[in-house]
Formats: C-alpha cells, sequence, structure tokens
C-alpha cells in the first residue's frame, strides 16, 4: 500500500511504502514548486521501471550481458479520449538491432504495469 501525506511546502508531499520515501510536488503552472515528479510523472515512472526490470529479467534469463537499460516513458495528459503513453527502451549490449527489438517487444508484453494499465480500472474506496 501506497501512502501519501501532505508536507509543509504548498502541494508537495510525502510518498511512502513504508519502508522507502520519495516527495511529489505539482508542476509550478498548476500552482506548486516544481520541485519533484509529478502525480502524472509518477505513474509514467512506474511504466518506465517495470519495462526496464522486465528488460533486464529477459535479458539475464538469456545470458545476455548488458552495460546498461534505458527506459524513458512520457504521458500525453489527454482527459476525455485516450491517454498516450509513448515509451523508448534502449538496450546498451552487443546484440543485433533485430534481437534488441524482439526482448523490448517481450518486455512490453510482459511488464506487468503495462497489463494493469491496459485493463479496465476500477476504483473503490478502502
Amino acid at each position: 500500500m501506497i501512502t501519501v501525506k501532505s508536507n509543509a511546502e504548498k502541494y508537495q508531499m510525502d510518498i511512502t511504502n513504508g519502508t522507502a520515501t520519495v516527495k511529489g510536488d505539482i508542476p509550478v503552472a498548476n500552482g506548486g514548486g516544481g520541485q519533484y515528479m509529478s502525480p502524472t510523472q509518477m505513474l509514467a515512472s512506474s511504466l518506465g521501471m517495470c519495462l526496464n526490470v522486465t528488460t533486464r529479467f529477459i535479458l539475464e534469463k538469456r545470458n545476455i550481458a548488458y552495460k546498461e537499460i534505458t527506459t524513458k516513458v512520457d504521458v500525453e495528459d489527454v482527459v476525455g479520449e485516450s491517454t498516450i503513453f509513448k515509451y523508448s527502451v534502449d538496450i546498451d549490449a552487443v546484440i543485433s538491432e533485430e534481437d534488441k527489438a524482439k526482448y523490448i517487444k517481450m518486455a512490453f508484453a510482459g511488464c506487468h504495469v503495462h497489463k494493469l494499465l491496459e485493463q479496465k480500472l476500477v476504483f473503490k474506496p478502502m
């Protein structure tokens, strides 16, 4: 479970899972300080983290050495229509571009957050 508590700075918040804590904020354009990730950026980071670790799992399972995996995610925040997640995965490894594309496709299909976001969402009070 995630707990979010407001703090003294205008619209800043502390976000914790009980073990780790990060700070959140909203953009300056919305009245915040813009110092930390916004809620939409946090959502994008969840997909980016999942794609990153899923790619690593796939490569490690196949004993493919890599230097670094870099994922990028951007959300086109369109309310009332489709919300578009743009993503990229860069695999820094000595493998063919064809193999990279195959592993990225596998990572996208296997990413748990992607699966959650693709489903119909239902919101219930706790």
